[in-house]
Formats: C-alpha cells, structure tokens, sequence
C-alpha cells in the first residue's frame, strides 16, 4: 500500500488544529466579523508556528512531546499578546455561508488527486505534478533527523551536509508526520490539500471584505478553476502562436505565469508563501493606518508571518515581500507625516524585523551560503515575441503575455483598479493602494528579473501573491458590477461572458490531464507493475538502513513516471538519504556544486548502474559519496554483474528473487 486514508485525514485535522489553535486570537487585528476571522485564522496560525518552531526546534529536539508543548506555549502567547481590544482592519457585514465551506472544501481535493496514486489494471502511476513533490524527501528528513536538516539528495564526505532550501513548509509537514505517525508522502497530500483550502479561505476574505459581499465568496470558487488562455488560442491557431511568441520552458504549453490551480497542485510551498505574503501585507497595512496602544503587539506576528513567507519560499515570500514593502510604505508617508505617526510607526516595524530576524535567522544563515556559491538573478528583459525589439517585449509582456497567462482575472484587476480610482471612503482607498502595489510590483519584477539557478522559478513563483489578490478582486467585481448598465458594469459582464468559460476549460484540461488520465486511459505498463509493487523493496531498505545514512539506487528509476527524471520512487517512498539522486535535484540542493560538477556526479551513477561499474568505483560510492546501503533491481543494467558477486566493498544482505537485492 502506497498511503493510508486514516493518514492523511489526521495529519489534515493536526494543520487544523495548529492553525486556529495559534491563528484565531491573532486574526482579531484584520477583522471584526468572527466568521471572517475563521476564514484567515488557520493560514495566520500555521504561519506564525512555522516560523517560530524552526528556530526554536533548531535548539530542542524534534519530538511529539516537544512539540505539544511548543503548540501550547506559542498559543498561549497569541492570547495573551491579542487580549485587549484592537480596531480591525476590515469590519466585513457578512460572510461565506457553510454551503459555500462545503463547496471550497470539496474543490480542494482536486490538488490531491494528482499526488495519489493512480491505478489502471494491474498498473499504478501519478500525475506529473509528484515531480515537485520529490521534496518529499525533506519532510522524512527533519521528521527523521530534526533540524537543521541535512541534504537528502546528495553527499560527500568533506562536504557541507545542510540542506540549502526555504523550508518552513517542509517542517510543518514534518510536524504533522511526527504528531501523526503519517509517512512524508501522507502528510504532503495532507498539507497539499489544506494548504489550498486555506489559501481559498484567504482569498475569499478579501473578496467579501473588500466587495461587503457574500457573493463574492462563490466568484472565487470558479476564478481560482482558470488555466491559462493560451492552450485556447494554440487550439484554434494550431501552431501561431508558437510561430511568434519566444517558448520559455517545459511547461509552456500550459503557461509561463501560473494560476492557482497549477502553483497550487505542484508547489503549494511557495501557494503558502504567497497566502502568508498577502496577510503579511495586510497586518503591514494595518501598523501604517492604524494607530492603536497594541500595535508592537500586531508588529510581532507581522515579523513572525514575513519570516515564515520567507522561509517557504524565497521568490513569492521573501523577494516579493522585498518589493512590495517599501513601495506600500512610501506611498504612506503622507499619511504618516500628517498623524505626526512617524516615530510610532518606526518603533512598530523595528520591533517587526526584530521578529523576523529572531524568526528567520537561522534560515537567513543557512541560505546566504548559496550565494558565495552561485549567482542566483540575473537582469533582463522579458522575451515574449520571437526576433523582436525590447520595446515590443516591454509592451507585449502586458497587453499579450500577462493578459493570455492570467486571463479572467488579469483583465478583472485592471477594470477593479480603474473602477476605485475615484474612492472617497479612505481607509478603503489606503487598502486599495497597498493592494494595487501588491499585484502589480511582483510582475514587473518578473519581467526585468529572472533565476538562474536552474529553470527560472522567479518567474513562476514570485507572481503568486499577485494571482491571489487578483483573483479577490475579480471576484469583488464580479459580485456587485455583473448585469450592471453603467461602463464598469458592461465592461464587467463582458469580460465574465468572454473569458470566464475558456479560462475554466483550460484549468480543467490541467486537472484531467495531471489527476484523472491515467486512471481512466493508462496504459498498463510493465513498468507501471513493477512501481505497484515498489513499496516491499523500500521497506526492505529501511530495515538495514539507520535513518540518517544513504542509500543509492538509479538516478533514472522510473524516469518515465514524472515530467522529467525525477527518482520518484525513492523520493516519496524510501524515507531514506540518498547520496546522488536525479541530475536536476542535485543542481538544485547540492549549492557547493557548479552545474558542471552537478554533470559530472551525476554522470558517474548512471554509468554505475548502467553495468559500467568496477570495483574502484563501488569503493568511491561507499567512500566519498558515502553511499552505505545500494539498491539494483532487475531493471538496472549493474543487475547480475559480477563485480557485485564478488565484492569487498558491498555485501547482499537482503533480495527479492527477480525483482531486487540489497547491499551494504
């Protein structure tokens, strides 16, 4: 058996808990309405605990007990910093009904769907999306190991062993595995879903807050459905647009942008960032308007909810939060300046980095390594049409690449912003330009910005915060302008009536293709047996493998399963180190590598297992890569070379007659 049901629902219930257990005395400081409260407390909750437990668990040991006890102290601190009465942000009217909780909840299954296992006959598969989740590997680590965690896709003696990644995601995982008793995998897909329920909660709160409409709650449910538009127009054009526009990566017949639906089902790491993020900004927009005696109490959970932004994703927390920050608050300092709040609100935001430092700090000292290491940025301008002048990329990348990526709620964004131009209430106007700044600098950033580590992830991940507030927006405008006769109504209908339906079609086409397909169209596969049957070998590994020792096995096992080779099978079921994995994840995570070198190590384990491998080789692996445990199955080429027969380095100590054998 791949995963267990009874898994995955406890380890869904211990987020919860977390989550409002830390998050519902907090969220009195966004909103008046106890419903609404409801709706951000679990992301404010699970937020706050993710950054604080990683630098305190960095100092005490990563157990059940300690844990329970971390839960409890840092809850009781939130009631006791959130006692007094405070002037919300928002004072929403209404809220979401309990068929709309219902609705939401049941739509957040489908980022599941893709990271289950699959069957079709005798065959088992997964969605092309578990390639991302090969990180599962993380959370066995730290829950196997603690903190700080060490690099569970590459080793070398000599060699630095932490592992270079924002991963305050991971450990949360990690602490529903510990708490539960559930597999990595188990509390992935746990994780996975409520992080996309609780992402849809966030959004739908700033929908009906800032629309005072409970309508707005259901717009968001569809909204968040949309793919992008280009597969639409590939369909009607057949190769045109491809003639002409510059084809940016592996995934761009989907989309280069993501929208929700894929950041949520293939890295709901950086969909948590980008919910903390926006809350983040929120509690940001608070200190600058609002003056209130607890307000270095608000200031501390902002510190705590940027560290954990940070912490789960460097592009759509940390670099995003970079940009959006200054610009919000210089945009306040005429406010400011004429509250004479200027001191007040400096002290606020001192106590704020001092939260985040205390926060992050070990996380900020783990990764600046990476950059003595490599360059990650580099400066350019968008390419977006094929041969053409920056000018036209400068201008194309808003009227034609961000309009066809994000659609529906793109073109929903611009009528919204035009439409509030002339807002007289103004709180609601300050929010409005904290929110406007908020979508529009992470895509501007996309555009003269790029990573260049491995593929450009900036790109990918620092928008989310912006498709998120997009997507509120939208559905704002959508509930109070739609059947409207003014210009924003018309304007608002037609865009509803044009672009909503294809967008959705193309969202659904991602979900069939990545969730459903194989379970209804295979095909049964010799391969796909024998990964049906791949949870005995691993559990056989783990049995003479210690967990903080390395296994090695082909680095293009199952290859065929992910998007591109990805070890899989090891990934979400070994629970185990593995001391040279897939090309692309040792580029990613062994930073003390060029990509050369990455090349090259890489290289050597394929020859390996391939069949090339000599005695000297063996003692290399078990030596320098300190590989102590090596897997071959019948599928490998090493299978039945007598050069394992015979050697002094590996002894078989456990095997599967035809299907596999175990060394150390």
């Amino acid at each position: 058996m791949f995963v267990k049901l009874s898994s995955i629902i406890s380890s869904a219930v211990a987020s919860g808990v977390i989550g409002y257990a830390l998050g519902l005395p907090i969220s009195k400081y966004f909103d008046s309405n106890l419903r609404m409260r409801l709706l951000i407390a679990p992301v404010i909750g699970l937020g706050t605990f993710g950054a604080a437990g990683v630098s305190i668990f960095h100092l005490l040991s990563l157990n059940a007990v300690n844990l329970y006890v971390v839960v409890l102290a840092l809850s009781a601190l939130a009631f006791w910093l959130s006692n007094d009465s405070v002037d919300p942000l928002l004072r929403s009217p209404t809220s979401p009904g309990l068929a709309w909780l219902a609705v939401a909840f049941l739509l957040c299954f489908l980022p599941t769907f893709a990271i289950i296992p699959q069957y079709y006959g005798e065959s088992a598969s997964l969605g092309h999306p578990i390639w991302d989740h090969g990180k599962i590997a993380i959370i066995n680590e730290i829950a196997q190991n603690g903190l700080p965690p060490s690099n569970p896709y590459y080793s070398e003696a000599g060699s630095p062993k932490t592992l270079i990644y924002h991963y305050v995601w991971y450990f949360i995982a990690a602490c529903l595995s510990i708490v539960t008793g559930a597999s990595g995998w188990e509390a992935d897909i746990a994780l996975t879903g409520m992080t996309a329920l609780f992402s849809t909660f966030v959004v739908a709160w700033l929908a009906v807050a800032r629309s005072r409409c409970a309508n707005a709650a259901w717009w968001v449910l569809p909204l968040l459905l949309i793919g992008s538009l280009k597969p639409i127009v590939q369909f009607v054009s057949g190769n045109w647009l491809d003639t002409w526009m510059v084809r940016h990566s592996h995934f761009q017949e989907m989309q280069f942008h993501q929208t929700w639906i894929f950041a949520a089902t293939w890295t709901p790491q950086h969909v948590f960032s980008g919910t903390v993020t926006l809350v983040a900004v929120m509690a940001y927009t608070q200190l600058l308007y609002h003056s209130h005696a607890r307000d270095r109490h608000l200031a501390v959970f902002m510190g705590a909810l940027l560290a954990s932004a940070y912490g789960s994703s460097t592009w759509a927390g940390g670099f995003a939060l970079l940009l959006i920050l200054p610009i919000v608050g210089f945009l306040s300092i005429s406010h400011l300046l004429k509250a004479n709040r200027m001191l007040e609100v400096a002290i606020s935001l001192s106590v704020a980095v001092a939260a985040t430092l205390l926060c992050a700090g070990v996380l900020v000292r783990e990764q600046i390594i990476l950059l003595y290491a490599r360059s990650p940025l580099e400066f350019w301008v968008f390419p977006v049409f094929n041969g053409a002048s920056r000018f036209l990329d400068l201008v194309g990348y808003w009227l034609v690449l961000v309009t066809l990526d994000f659609g529906t709620i793109f073109v929903g964004f611009v009528i919204w912003s035009c439409s509030t131009l002339r807002n007289d209430i103004m709180d609601v106007a300050r929010i409005d330009k904290a929110i406007i700044a908020s979508v529009l600098a992470p895509i501007f950033c996309a555009q003269f910005l790029h990573s260049v580590l491995l593929y450009n992830d900036l790109g990918w991940d620092i928008i989310i915060p912006s498709l998120l507030i997009m997507t509120a927006l939208t559905a704002a405008l959508f509930s109070t302008n739609i059947g409207r006769k003014s210009l924003v109504g018309r304007l608002t209908t037609t865009t509803a009536v044009l672009l909503l339906t294809p967008s959705i079609l193309a969202g659904a086409r991602f979900v069939y293709s990545s969730a459903f397909q194989f379970r209804v169209q295979g095909p049964e596969t010799e391969w796909g047996r024998a990964f049906k049957a791949s949870p005995e070998m691993w559990e056989a590994v783990r049995q003479v493998t210690p967990p903080n020792e390395a296994v090695a096995n082909n680095p293009l096992d199952f290859a065929n399963v992910t998007f591109y080779p990805g070890n899989i099978s090891w990934a979400i079921l070994s629970q185990r180190r593995n001391c040279a994995t897939s090309l692309l994840l040792i580029r990613s995570y062994a930073a003390q590598l060029t990509p050369e070198q990455a090349s090259v190590v890489y290289n050597f384990f394929v020859s390996v297992f391939e069949g090339n491998a000599t005695e000297d080789q063996l003692r290399v692996m078990k030596e320098k890569y300190l590989c102590k445990t090596l897997v071959i199955t019948k599928r490998d080429g090493l299978w039945g070379k007598p050069v394992l027969d015979n050697s002094s380095i590996y002894k078989l100590v456990s095997e599967e007659r035809d299907r596999w054998r175990i060394y150390r």
